[in-house]
C-alpha cells in the first residue's frame, strides 16, 4: 500500500537576533527531523512526513509570518509550524504535535506550552472577549493570560501565543489574507487565532505536555546589578586595605 505523505513547513520568522543556544537547538532539530523522515521511509508508515524549512529574516513579525504562510501554500504544504528564533524545543516537540492533530481531527492550531519572555512569565494560553467599539466602528478583543493552566494536558483555548504553533494548511485555505495584520492592539499571533476561528470556525488547543525553553534577555552586569546581586545573596564583599589613587574629576 502506498503511504500518504504529508508536507510540513518549519518556519522561522527569524529577526535576525538567534542567540548561539536557540541556533544549536534548531541545528540539532533540523537533523532529528531529516533522520526521522529518513526511519519513517525505511518502515513504510502508512502516513509519513516530508519537512522542508522556511525562513525570513530581519522583518516585522506581521510580515515574515505573512511571508511565510505564502511560501507554505506555494509549496502545497499540509502543515505549518512556526516557532521564534529564541525558543529551544525538545527534539519531539513536531512529532508530539503532529501526533495530536492526526489523532485528534477537531484541532486546527496547536501550540505546545511555552511563557512570556519578560516578567511575569505568564504562559501564553489565553481566555479572549470579543468586541466592537461603536466609535472607532473597530473590533477589539480583550486578552486575559489563563495563570493556572492545566499541566500536562491538552488543552482548548480561545488564542495561544505563536513562540511555537502548528497549523492545519486547510485552515488557511478558509481565511482571507493578510492573516497576521490588523488595526486591533492585539498581538498578530491572537489576532490569528480569533481570525481562523471566526473564518475557518477553527478550533485552537494548547499540548501542556510539550514544554518549550523561551530564552530570555541577558542581563547587563553593571555596578548596581553587582550590589543589588551581593545584597540578595548574602554575599558580603570583605573589607581588605589596599592601596589606590583617586583622581578627582
Amino acid at each position: 500500500m502506498k503511504p500518504v505523505i504529508k508536507k510540513v513547513a518549519i518556519s522561522i520568522p527569524s529577526e535576525g537576533h538567534t542567540l548561539p543556544e536557540a541556533y544549536d537547538n534548531h541545528l540539532v532539530l533540523s537533523f532529528h527531523l531529516g533522520s526521522l523522515q529518513e526511519k519513517w521511509k525505511q518502515e513504510n508508515r502508512p502516513i509519513q512526513y516530508e519537512f522542508y524549512w522556511h525562513t525570513v529574516g530581519r522583518l516585522m513579525t506581521a510580515m515574515a509570518r505573512e511571508k511565510l504562510v505564502q511560501a507554505a501554500l506555494k509549496g502545497g504544504m499540509d502543515y505549518i509550524f512556526m516557532y521564534d528564533d529564541d525558543m529551544l524545543l525538545p527534539l519531539d516537540t513536531v512529532e508530539c504535535l503532529l501526533q495530536d492533530m492526526e489523532y485528534r481531527p477537531e484541532i486546527d492550531i496547536l501550540a505546545p506550552l511555552a511563557f512570556m519572555r519578560n516578567p511575569p512569565h505568564y504562559a501564553v494560553i489565553y481566555t479572549t472577549i470579543e468586541g466592537f467599539d461603536q466609535e472607532s466602528h473597530q473590533p477589539y478583543f480583550i486578552n486575559n493570560f489563563v495563570k493556572k493552566y492545566p499541566k500536562d494536558k491538552l488543552v482548548e483555548c480561545d488564542a495561544v501565543g505563536f513562540g511555537g504553533a502548528m497549523i492545519k494548511m486547510s485552515v488557511l485555505g478558509q481565511m482571507k489574507p493578510p492573516y497576521f495584520f490588523s488595526t486591533t492592539g492585539s498581538g498578530e499571533d491572537i489576532y490569528f487565532c480569533m481570525k481562523a476561528k471566526k473564518e475557518a470556525d477553527a478550533r485552537v488547543f494548547m499540548d501542556t505536555r510539550v514544554k518549550l525553553g523561551h530564552l530570555g534577555s541577558p542581563k547587563l552586569i553593571d555596578e548596581a546589578y553587582f550590589e543589588r546581586w551581593t545584597k540578595d545573596n548574602k554575599h558580603p564583599i570583605p573589607d581588605v586595605p589596599h592601596k589606590y589613587l583617586s583622581y578627582e574629576r
